[in-house]
Order: C-alpha cells, then structure tokens, then sequence
C-alpha cells in the first residue's frame, strides 16, 4: 500500500530548477490548473532581482478563458515531506501554500501552490515594453530575470505549451533587447 501523498502544481522556476529531487518526489506528471492562468505581476527582489531593481516572476490570477488555462507540472510527495517542503517554498516563494484544483492525465487532485497577494504585486499601469525593460536589468541569487523567463519559456516549450503571458513578455523582451519596439 502507497503512503499518503502530497501534491504540489508548479507552473513558473518551479518546473525546471530540480528543487523537487532533495524531498523524495515520487512523479512528475504534465497538469492544468484549470481555473488559473499565469501572469507575470510579482515582484522579485532576491531571486531574480533585487529591491533595487525588482526582477519580474509569474503568479496565478483566475482564468476566464479556456485557452489561457495554465499548464505545469504537478510533483507528488510522501505526505511526511508537507512540513519541509512548504516551508522552504513558502520561504522561497514569499507566501503560504494555497490549495487549487489540478488536472492530471488521468485525475483530478487537489494540489498546494503559491499564489502570492502582497505589496510585491507588479503596479498595472506599467506598459509591456517597461515590464521586458525589468527584465532585461534585473539580477538575483538564483540569476538573472532574463535567464528565469527564458527558462519558463524553454520548458513549456518543451511540454508543447503557448501560454500567452510567457509568449507575449518573451517577444517584448526580445525585442527590447534587439532595440526595437514590440507591438
């Protein structure tokens, strides 16, 4: 008989940087949250940037159409690892663990995620072309604000997903970088 587990749905760095591997994942498997969509609205200012100048990372917001559902990755875990893992996420993460629907292959779980909601949130009113421009500058202990966006970006890539968030920031940021402007 299996012991219980824990589900954890990560849908930006937590994908790709191997943090899963010291806390006994069991299964990586593809998931959609199916009521969120990604959005890059937090504020970095020790990852991926600093206080100074704020890296741009991704968040959760609720989805209203079916083609901006987000797609990740969902990690099981022997339930003993719940404490641990949440602190350490909740640390990295700069919030505590919310509970959202999740879809795999071939169910539906429950799963803990981080969707922060704090004084870090990214101000409306800044325009794509100033959002690539945080990007381009910003610089944290685990890299650069550029590197995290190109590696989300690999990897959906690598799970066959376009999500429009990534895709269109990507473009600016491209852009920015190249000199030009991205409409």
């Amino acid at each position: 008989m299996c012991d219980a587990a824990m589900w954890l749905f990560g849908y930006g760095s937590l994908m790709w940087d191997g943090w899963e591997t010291r806390y006994g994942c069991r299964q990586r498997v593809h998931a959609v949250a199916p009521e969120h969509r990604r959005v890059f609205n937090k504020k970095s200012l020790e990852r991926w940037g600093t206080h100074a100048q704020p890296g741009l990372t991704l968040n959760l917001a609720p989805a209203h159409e079916e083609a901006h559902r987000c797609r990740g990755i969902a990690f099981e875990f022997p339930d003993e690892h719940q404490t641990e893992i949440e602190a350490y996420l909740s640390a990295r993460e700069t919030c505590h663990a919310s509970e959202i629907a999740v879809r795999l292959p071939d169910e539906a779980v429950t799963a803990r995620t981080y969707i922060y909601d704090g004084p870090r949130l990214i101000e409306n009113g800044l325009t794509l072309q100033e959002r690539a421009a945080m990007i381009l500058v910003a610089e944290g202990i685990a890299g650069s604000s550029y590197d995290y966006i190109a590696n989300v970006r690999a990897h959906l890539d690598r799970l066959g997903v376009n999500d429009p968030a990534v895709d269109e920031l990507w473009h600016a940021v491209a852009a920015a970088r190249n000199g030009d402007k991205y409409e």
